[in-house]
């Protein structure tokens, strides 16, 4: 197995204020509170170039899209952080539960955050703070585009966005956290049925623009109209939340023995073209988007240490009758990209509260995750494809 030179690990901030007291409750307001919580660190890959992304010109529709609710206005904060090492060689202390990595200040007991972030068109880039991610799922809704499902614990950055409205397949995606604080902007009726039945059977905390929490999010008119300016104050909500950090989802260890090596995999979508390239000196999965590198608010090109794209099956939503949901119980097929190479798995998840289980389709052993962050792809079978020579030389040159 590859070995990686590990860098030092720097300690940059501690919490700034006080966590409040009031439970999962949240407070409504018109403006967003001042951010309280700094980042603890994150992984950085240097720019892999300054492309602008490729144009989008999809229209986005149907009822589940319209993003009820208004925040109040305000700009977005700087995400502040120190680069770490995705692991320190002997290290036997404690670990965070969803990236694996050394928890050297002690693993932080605060409540995972997940929060939809817009991925519609050019409008919703670049994202803010996705970054810092512990877990990104990435799933189809309508009109053939995706949106993304970030998860932040270990890390979290002061503003998050741009925040959109939630999906019927949310709500199972997350009932594995150990009821964590779901923040998204608005919701169809039949979707926030469906969230309000998930808050009642204790799945997640709910904090919207349309009820508790108000304050938490805010716009920044410099990004455009609405829909696709809606930030939310991340830090202040998480310094605001009572819960407790959420159990691992996936196993870390080993490079699996039939791991191949690969330089590469695509995602292809009706309206979506998503590519992920090994990048040998950030020893990082690199992200593209309809062929130029998807690039966070601060022009740095957005990568994973683990790849996973999971064969699911979708059904319409029983909320909204043109928006896919994603069904991530039962099991399947799959790939995992790891340290350059890719394993095909056999993915396990038999209830909603379950943690996700990977075998190797060949030889039935369970599969490890590389320490570190992880994008998760739920595609539909056939979606997924191998890179050839020419496209990764198309991408990166």
């Amino acid at each position: 197995m590859r070995q990686f030179r590990l860098l030092a690990v720097l300690l940059a901030f501690l919490l700034v204020g006080l966590l409040g007291t009031a439970g999962c409750g949240f407070g409504g307001g018109t403006e967003a509170p001042a951010p309280t919580l700094g980042t603890i660190g994150s992984t950085t890959v240097a720019p892999a170039g300054t492309s602008e992304p490729a144009a989008d010109d999809e229209t986005t529709g149907s009822s589940a899209g319209t993003d009820e609710g208004s925040g109040g206005d305000g700009a977005p904060a700087t995400t502040i952080g120190t680069p770490t090492t995705t692991t320190i060689t002997g290290w036997t202390g404690a670990v965070h539960p969803l990236t694996g990595l050394p928890a050297v200040d002690g693993v932080a007991h605060r409540p995972a955050l997940a929060v939809k972030i817009g991925n519609n068109d050019t409008k919703s880039l670049p994202q803010m703070g996705i970054q810092s991610a512990d877990v990104v799922y990435e799933t189809h809704i309508e009109n053939g585009v995706t949106r993304f499902l970030a998860v932040f614990q270990s890390e979290v950055p002061l503003s998050v966005g741009l925040v959109r409205s939630a999906r019927s397949s949310d709500i199972d995606l997350i009932g594995n956290l150990n009821r964590p604080v779901f923040a998204y902007w608005g919701s169809n009726r039949g979707v926030g049925d469906e969230v309000a039945e998930a808050e009642r059977q204790g799945t997640f905390v709910p904090v919207s623009t349309n009820g508790e929490g108000q304050a938490f999010f805010f716009r920044d008119e410099a990004r455009g109209e609405a829909p696709y300016n809606g930030f939310l104050d991340a830090a202040a909500l998480v310094a605001s939340a009572d819960g407790s950090a959420p159990d691992a989802m996936f196993d870390f260890g080993p490079l699996p023995s039939s791991a191949v090596t690969t330089r590469g995999i695509g995602w292809r979508t009706p309206r979506r073209e998503i590519d992920w390239v090994w990048d040998h000196a950030a020893a990082r999965w690199l992200r593209f988007h309809r062929g130029a590198p998807l690039l966070d608010e601060t022009g740095v090109q957005l990568a994973a240490d683990n790849v996973l794209v999971l064969y699911v099956d979708y059904r319409m939503s029983d909320a909204d009758l043109e928006s896919p949901q994603a069904i991530s119980t039962g099991s399947g097929d799959g790939w995992l990209l790891r340290d350059g190479t890719i394993t095909g798995v056999t993915w396990s998840r038999p209830f909603t509260a379950d943690r996700w289980s990977l075998a190797d389709d060949d030889t039935g052993d369970r599969v490890n995750l590389r320490p570190g962050r992880t994008w998760v792809a739920l595609a539909r079978l056939g979606e997924g494809v191998l890179l050839d020579p020419a496209r990764i030389a198309e991408l990166v040159g």
